[in-house]
């Protein structure tokens, strides 16, 4: 899904944002088995191996090079995540994160769709609207997304962003994302979360991260650069004679 220059610039920080969120909740859920739903190299995979998570199974398109994978490449299924999930059992927790704004919006209910079956927990965080990246296809706000899991029964809960929102050793799209969804008939799923500190309203869903504003807002990116790559062609020579004419 990412190419490998992302994974080489992006691929530590990513490890070390999911030794940083995984843990409270790995303790809250009590999880002891765990599926990444578009996994990519198995970040988080790795991570929950590394707290202590002893099964686990890592779903990815037919592009993931399976020989950078940081879990045994034995837990890897290839699949297309558009189309129904078979999973060999049901899960503790099922993550699955900025994985869904790759998926074309025709499949994302079936997208979703899997991860409830997949889980009674989720980990889910997706790309909003101009969020920007590579591959990005169906970029949604997180309200979108929380119609879906309602459709199932999934309720969010805020308990990634209120405890992380500052911490700049995390992706800030994580920061910015992540929420964690749970099944309301899952009477013990469904304590845990409650039990968790009060939390903003739920309505506040849709945000952007101050590091993402301060990307697309700064000055830099409204100087004229941008500006001129939306002329038209015309004026763009036009306007190339006339600095020329003043040089």
């Amino acid at each position: 899904m990412y190419p490998s220059q992302w994974h080489r610039e992006f691929g530590d920080r990513t490890l070390a944002s999911a030794h940083v969120i995984l843990p409270p909740l790995l303790d809250r859920f009590a999880v002891a088995s765990m599926v990444e739903v578009g996994c990519g190299h198995a970040h988080w995979s790795a991570a929950a191996r590394d707290h202590g998570v002893a099964k686990l199974h890592c779903i990815d398109g037919a592009w993931n090079d399976r020989s950078q994978l940081l879990v045994d490449p034995a837990l890897f299924a290839e699949h297309d995540l558009a189309r129904p999930v078979a999973l060999p059992q049901r899960y503790d927790l099922a993550v699955c994160l900025e994985v869904a704004e790759h998926v074309a919006e025709h499949g994302a209910a079936t997208l979703v769709a899997s991860l409830v079956e997949a889980a009674p927990v989720v980990l889910f965080g997706a790309a909003i609207p101009m969020q920007g990246g590579h591959g990005h296809i169906n970029e949604q706000w997180p309200s979108y997304w929380r119609d879906l899991f309602a459709d199932h029964g999934y309720r969010p809960h805020d308990l990634v962003r209120p405890r992380h929102w500052h911490d700049r050793e995390i992706h800030y799209w994580y920061r910015q994302n992540c929420f964690v969804y749970v099944d309301e008939s899952d009477a013990a799923a469904c304590r845990n979360a409650a039990s968790a500190d009060p939390c903003p309203s739920i309505a506040l869903m849709d945000a952007v991260h101050p590091e993402k504003f301060e990307e697309v807002a700064s000055y830099e990116a409204i100087a004229g650069k941008r500006l001129l790559q939306r002329l038209p062609g015309w004026a763009l020579t036009r306007l190339r004679s006339k600095l020329t004419g003043m040089g």
